[in-house]
């Protein structure tokens, strides 16, 4: 069986009050104080983002949303018996506004949090700058993890999670990056393995406009955010987008026009030898 597996939330450490920023004024999201915390909107779920203040920010968490409790139940079964800690909790789930939740940490040391019954609240998102974000089915958008042994989160995430390959793009001589799906967004997961360093590269949101990402591009440039890798269109996805350098340190992309995967016994896997059709050159803050 194929499960569904989407993009739920991320929950990240930093300094609240520049994500705040960053994340309203910027990208136009809709800000939620939860505490000390930071929620942030971008459509009918009670959140998409936590941000919690600490001394070491960072990605704190990935949340993948399944579509059935069969279908967490049959991951969940497969973890535990890859050899993984699976732990099922309650508690967590509530703060999360979710139905139920397992926690577990990934082969490559991100903790994710699989888990089904998303909350929808009837209050109608609201942004500042007018952005709407393409969510639904498709999830929030995807995580790409720089990982210390590629065939092993290859296997970890598609055998045992059972995300599947779409796609295979060189990134550089010798580097390639694999993008996983796990339902009709182009990927939900990608992986690449650059020696040296671990850990997440970038987290990425659709919009539905070509000039909403266009004014926040705008405002980039005029100083908003350090700017990672600039306006461009990618050849696999191919989303048009840029990416800046979030508060805490690893890059947020910001772009339209994402392709879908409609049925996925006619998709062809391909591997494509560059990154960009068009654009996409690296800023002053750029990595990857």
């Amino acid at each position: 069986m194929k499960e569904s597996l989407a993009l739920g939330y991320v929950g990240v450490t930093g300094n609240v009050s520049e994500w705040r920023t960053f994340a309203t004024d910027l990208y136009g999201m809709q800000p939620i104080v939860d505490g000390d915390a930071l929620r942030l909107r971008v459509d009918d779920r009670a959140w998409r983002f936590s941000i919690e203040p600490g001394p070491n920010p960072g990605l704190a968490y990935v949340g993948i949303e399944l579509d059935s409790s069969a279908s967490l139940d049959a991951v969940v079964a497969r973890v535990k018996a890859a050899g993984y800690d699976a732990e099922e909790n309650s508690v967590l789930a509530k703060k999360r506004n979710v139905g139920r939740l397992v926690r577990t940490i990934a082969v490559d040391g991100t903790p994710l949090e699989l888990f089904i019954g998303g909350m929808v609240v009837a209050e109608p998102f609201a942004s500042l700058t007018g952005a709407k974000f393409v969510t639904g089915g498709a999830g929030l958008g995807h995580v790409l993890m720089l990982v210390p042994d590629l065939q092993a989160a290859l296997h970890y995430y598609t055998t045992v999670l059972g995300f599947r390959v779409s796609d295979v793009v060189v990134v550089t001589e010798g580097v390639d990056a694999y993008f996983l799906h796990g339902g009709c967004r182009h990927h939900v997961i990608a992986l690449a393995s650059i020696p040296g360093k671990t850990g997440p590269d970038h987290v990425f949101v659709e919009v539905d406009s070509i000039t909403t990402v266009g004014r926040a591009w705008d405002k980039t440039r005029a100083g908003a955010a350090p700017i990672v890798r600039e306006l461009g269109q990618h050849a696999n996805d191919p989303v048009t987008s840029f990416y800046t350098q979030s508060p805490s340190g690893f890059a947020f992309e910001y772009g339209v026009n994402a392709t879908r995967i409609g049925n996925e016994d006619e998709w062809v896997f391909k591997r494509w030898d560059s990154i960009y059709l068009w654009g996409g050159q690296v800023g002053p803050a750029g990595h990857l």
